[in-house]
């Protein structure tokens, strides 16, 4: 998988909110102000540049069989069905008082410095950025003990690595799962089959996502100070903060998976539909 690849991931992952009306507790606030609602409205096209990269390495997809994935993914990865799927998740999730104390940090000064520094680092011009000054910003971090631990804490403590890998697997099982559909193999594997083989991969893809997590966190916080970090680091090892990253993280590996599964099963469907 090409670095491209991983900087759109990273874009799923560093994304921030739109400010939202303050609702104490609320789901839809919590979705809104934590980037989530935002993260997700960009599945599809992420999805739809993913094949593209895919083509770039393994050639040209038949125009029929590419027109019937681009046309069913906005089906599976439609936005206000994956947005009420998540919401149901994190409902489950996380307690009311959970969500009053993440919106509490998320509504704080240094809240909003870090919801400010995460949508800039959303931005396209900003993922160009990392993805040509990447290595340098990461020499520069190795040579700071300090900033470098700070940085590595909380990409822990938010399980920004381990989210990022989770998309990552997620959606590369939807695009691959949804060729072999769409492919002539006499003898397809299922979808659990394709999904193994995708999880007997997590740890190298896991440690090449981990680089890009460095570099994306360090740009990211660039102008937040060294106590700064340390006050947010505080946050996301709190226990509402654990609650919320960890709870965070499962509700969309588990929506995504089952989008996965779901793109092949409609293709499957499609494919059997007569001309």
């Amino acid at each position: 998988m090409r670095k491209t690849v991983f900087i759109i991931l990273l874009m799923l992952t560093l994304p921030a909110a739109a400010a939202g009306e303050d609702r104490a507790g609320s789901v839809d606030a919590l979705m809104e102000k934590s980037g989530l609602k935002h993260q997700i409205e960009q599945i599809p096209a992420q999805m739809r540049q993913q094949i593209e990269l895919m083509e770039q390495q393994g050639g040209p997809m038949p125009p029929d069989r590419k027109g019937a994935l681009i046309n069913t993914i906005p089906q599976v990865y439609h936005p206000p069905k994956l947005i009420g799927e998540v919401a149901q998740g994190v409902e489950q999730e996380l307690t009311k008082e959970e969500r009053k104390q993440i919106l509490a940090f998320l509504d704080s000064p240094l809240g909003q410095k870090v919801i400010a520094a995460e949508k800039a680092m959303g931005s396209p011009d900003a993922m160009m950025r990392l993805e040509q000054e990447g290595p340098e910003i990461t020499e520069q971090l190795m040579k700071d003990n300090t900033r470098l631990a700070l940085i590595q804490s909380l990409d822990k403590a938010t399980r920004g690595t381990d989210q990022a890998t989770d998309i990552a697997l997620a959606t590369g099982l939807a695009t691959e799962y949804a060729m072999i559909t769409l492919s002539d193999m006499p003898e397809k594997p299922s979808f659990e089959e394709v999904r193994e083989f995708y999880e007997q991969n997590r740890l190298p893809m896991r440690m090449q996502m981990a680089q890009m997590i460095t570099a994306g966190y360090a740009m990211s916080y660039k102008d937040l100070s060294n106590d700064e970090l340390t006050e947010y680091l505080s946050f996301a090892n709190s226990d509402a903060g654990q609650r919320y990253f960890l709870g965070i993280g499962k509700v969309m590996a588990k929506v995504l998976t089952n989008a996965a599964a779901e793109l092949g099963r409609k293709l499957a469907e499609a494919e059997k539909q007569p001309i």
